[in-house]
C-alpha cells in the first residue's frame, strides 16, 4: 500500500489557518456592532433627555404672572437654571453629561448637552476604554395665552 502524495496532501492544513484570521474579524465586526448600537441608544437617550430638560423649563415657567397681556416672557437665567438642573452631572446607561448650554429667545428656550460615551466593546478588546462625544438639541416653546401649542413659532438655535 503506497501512499499517495499529491495535490490533496499539500493542501491539507490550509484552511486551520483560516479559521483564527475569520474568528478575529468577526469578533472585530460583532465589537464594531455593539459599539455601534451602545452609541445610537445613548444617544437616543440623550435626546430624550434634553427634549424633558426643555419641557421642564418651559413647563415650570408656564405661571400667569409670566404673560403680559398677549406676549409671554421667560426669565432666560430662571430658565437656563431649570434646565441645567435637570442635566448638568447626570451619568447614566454609559454616558455622562459634560456640558449644557441653554439659549432663551421670547417665549421659547433652546436647550443643547454635550455628552461622554464609554464604548463597551473596544475597551476591553484594545485594553482602553475608548469614547465617543454625542450631543443632543432641542427647542420648547411656551405659547401666547389661546395660543395652540402646535401653532406656535420655533426659533432656530
Amino acid at each position: 500500500m503506497s501512499r499517495r502524495r499529491g495535490r490533496e496532501g499539500a493542501e491539507s492544513g490550509s484552511v486551520l489557518m483560516l479559521v483564527p484570521a475569520i474568528a478575529l474579524v468577526a469578533m472585530g465586526l460583532a465589537a464594531l456592532v455593539v459599539d455601534l448600537d451602545y452609541l445610537y441608544m445613548a444617544k437616543s437617550e440623550l435626546e430624550n433627555r434634553v427634549e424633558a430638560a426643555a419641557t421642564a423649563a418651559v413647563d415650570q415657567l408656564s405661571q400667569a404672572d409670566l404673560y403680559q397681556g398677549s406676549a409671554v416672557q421667560i426669565d432666560p437665567a430662571l430658565a437656563r437654571e431649570i434646565a441645567g438642573y435637570q442635566l448638568t452631572g447626570v451619568s447614566t446607561h454609559g454616558y455622562r453629561v459634560t456640558g449644557v448650554s441653554t439659549a432663551v429667545a421670547g417665549n421659547s428656550i433652546c436647550v443643547l448637552a454635550q455628552a461622554r460615551v464609554e464604548l463597551p466593546a473596544f475597551g476591553p478588546l484594545l485594553g482602553a476604554t475608548p469614547a465617543s462625544q454625542i450631543q443632543a438639541r432641542s427647542i420648547a416653546t411656551l405659547p401666547a395665552p389661546g395660543q395652540d401649542p402646535a401653532t406656535a413659532p420655533v426659533p432656530w438655535c
